[in-house]
């Protein structure tokens, strides 16, 4: 039996040597834009299924559920959106967490598009929170949230909750305050954030040395369109402010 089995994997290695072995000799190719102009013929039975989906999410994507007063952009070191989205963030944790949520923080470019003056559709929200970034509790030691603010004076500021008050200077924290208090290096603080944030991205990698830390698998996005709505019966339009939470001087 053994002979047998060794004569077979000779034999398997023989024909595996004679393979013919093949190499590219040459590569061509041509662009074909495929925009409006793009002429072919359609496939009858999936181009209506496809009209037949896009009816759907358009009807689903135009829904008006709010009115802005101003038009909200994002940047540093605040800005209207980024203001809006991290105090929505921190009354999410407030409503969530025992003890409510001590500070909510996220990143500029967690927006991809600016909040329209007027009407809100549910569509302006995929635009503006397009990634599917899920909001996240993390328990942190002062010490390490005070490294996070370290890391927003560097950068220039991001989102950060309203109850607090950072000022900047040379690139350095000048001040910082949570509720009027400065930070403990020693208490643990419960951070609303963002998944993608939690895991150290985006300039944020003292988060990895979070205590604890739960993904609510909830998504930004949908925080938000909840928060439209919810404003919306309560008759109340959508705003946001510049109130000072980040402050820069002698930054170059």
């Amino acid at each position: 039996m053994r002979i047998r089995l060794i004569g077979i994997t000779l034999a398997t290695l023989l024909l595996l040597s004679c393979k013919t072995q093949y190499q590219i000799v040459e590569m061509s190719g041509t662009i074909t834009e495929m925009d409006n102009r793009f002429n072919t013929p359609q496939h009858g039975a999936m181009h209506a299924l496809v009209r037949s989906y896009k009816r759907e999410l358009d009807d689903k994507m135009n829904e008006v559920i709010g009115t802005s007063v101003q038009a909200m952009m994002y940047g540093r070191p605040e800005s209207l959106l980024t203001n809006l989205t991290s105090d929505v963030m921190k009354a999410y944790g407030d409503e969530h967490l025992k003890g409510g949520a001590d500070v909510a923080m996220m990143n500029v470019h967690g927006h991809r598009a600016s909040m329209p003056a007027g009407e809100i559709t549910v569509g302006n929200l995929y635009e503006i929170y397009s990634f599917d970034n899920a909001i996240t509790f993390l328990e942190m030691k002062g010490s390490d949230l005070m490294e996070l603010f370290n890391a927003y004076a560097r950068i220039g500021g991001a989102g950060i909750s309203s109850n607090v008050r950072l000022a900047i200077e040379n690139h350095r924290v000048k001040e910082v305050t949570l509720n009027g208090e400065a930070i403990d290096p020693d208490r643990i603080y419960r951070v609303v954030t963002l998944d993608y944030l939690a895991e150290g991205n985006d300039n944020m990698s003292a988060m990895r040395n979070a205590l604890s830390h739960h993904n609510t698998g909830v998504t930004l996005r949908d925080v938000m369109i909840d928060y439209v709505k919810k404003e919306t019966r309560r008759g109340n339009p959508i705003r946001s402010y510049l109130d000072g939470r980040i402050t820069i001087t002698n930054q170059e």
